[in-house]
């Protein structure tokens, strides 16, 4: 945003307050002032004048604030016209109230930098475990969607990625238990594990056990809490249009061919984090067909555990139904607006995952560009 170079500059607090806001307590100034100065009762309206710098507290900078309050107390010991008149304690005590506001201003800015600092903090933390995927990867068109149930925060325990590896494109999908930074830590951990277990294993079980080994073993050291997890592993095969998909307590995705909705019939492995021993904790990938044109939608369960005022969960499949997305990024944003719209409650974070199959191998097919409902 460009810098205003007018003599205003100096009374913006932030972008967010527009700027007939910043103007009102110059206004209630000049109001006040002219009550003040021509007014018959010059007592009542020095008290309406006190108000003004405890208004531009509000709005202003200190130093604004200063320079109002200044004009205001030059107002009210004025001697002009000569008619009842403020007292030297009375003066004074209106000037106590002038100085309280310039201390509610300075402090007001010290709180407004240290959150600006803490809402960047968390854009970035966020953006560690949600990172902005790629449009294409390999032969895979994708986009992901995340929206935090804690209002006016954007961070959470959720985490997504998709990345090529040596055996093929994979996805994780997680939902770590709770909120807050320590979450976070816990979703980082996991996320940066995914990362490096896809270079080497080459089942999604072996990566579903090194995600729970890192787990139990960062909780026993004090790293992160003792919490858990549960997570969606897919894999898409570049020698043939097949998905794997292993779920660790997660709610199956739902695969999109044509104008239907197909539910997976995944059966989940226990989630993450319960200490099972490493024959426990393997479980076996179920294969599916995954063409060209077809779209593999995940999710965490904040979605499909949204209600409406009857109390009835979303129901995602039946809204899908007969939907032609145009792109993973089109439908994941349908997705949401239209359980927003739906649903009365959502109590937990949501993510969203869609993927794409655009071409069977390196050189890409030209995605559908039609958008249209049964």
């Amino acid at each position: 945003m460009p810098t205003r170079t007018s003599f205003l500059r100096g009374l913006r607090p932030g972008p967010v307050l527009p700027l007939w806001v910043r103007l009102l307590p110059l206004g209630a100034l000049f109001i006040a002032a002219s009550v003040q100065l021509f007014g018959a009762d010059r007592l009542k309206a020095g008290i309406a004048l006190a108000v003004v710098p405890v208004l531009a507290a509000i709005v202003l900078g200190p130093v604004w604030t200063a320079v109002i309050a200044a004009l205001a107390l030059a107002v009210v010991v004025s001697p002009y016209p000569v008619a009842q008149r403020f007292d030297s304690g009375d003066t004074a005590v209106v000037g106590i109230v002038f100085l309280t506001a310039v201390g509610i201003s300075w402090f007001r800015r010290r709180f407004e930098a240290g959150l600006v600092t803490v809402l960047s903090v968390s854009d970035t933390a966020q953006r560690a475990i949600l990172p902005d995927l790629p449009e294409r990867v390999d032969g895979l068109a994708c986009a992901g969607f995340y929206h935090s149930a804690q209002q006016g925060a954007s961070i959470g325990g959720d985490l997504y990625d998709l990345r090529p590896s040596p055996f093929g494109t994979r996805l994780i999908l997680g939902d770590v238990q709770g909120h807050g930074l320590p979450v976070v830590g816990a979703a980082g951990m996991l996320l940066s594990v995914f990362q490096e277990a896809i270079l080497d294993e080459e089942e999604l079980g072996g990566i579903a056990w090194r995600l729970e080994r890192r787990l139990v073993d960062d909780a026993d050291h004090g790293h992160i809490p003792e919490v858990f997890a549960s997570v969606l592993l897919a894999e898409f095969s570049e020698e043939c249009d097949e998905v794997r998909l292993l779920s660790c307590g997660h709610p199956p995705p739902l695969l999109l061919r044509g104008e239907g909705v197909e539910e997976v019939d995944l059966k989940p492995a226990p989630v993450l984090g319960l200490r099972l021993s490493a024959s426990s904790r393997s479980g076996k990938a179920l294969a599916l067909p995954f063409g060209v044109d077809e779209t593999l939608l995940a999710f965490s369960d904040g979605l499909v555990e949204a209600r409406d005022d009857e109390g009835n969960y979303y129901p995602l499949a039946e809204h899908l139904d007969g939907l032609v997305p145009p792109s993973p990024r089109r439908l994941v944003e349908f997705v949401w607006e239209d359980a927003t719209r739906w649903a009365t409650r959502m109590d937990d974070d949501v993510s969203i995952l869609a993927v794409t199959r655009v071409s069977g191998g390196a050189a890409g097919a030209v995605p559908r560009t039609s958008f249209s409902i049964r």
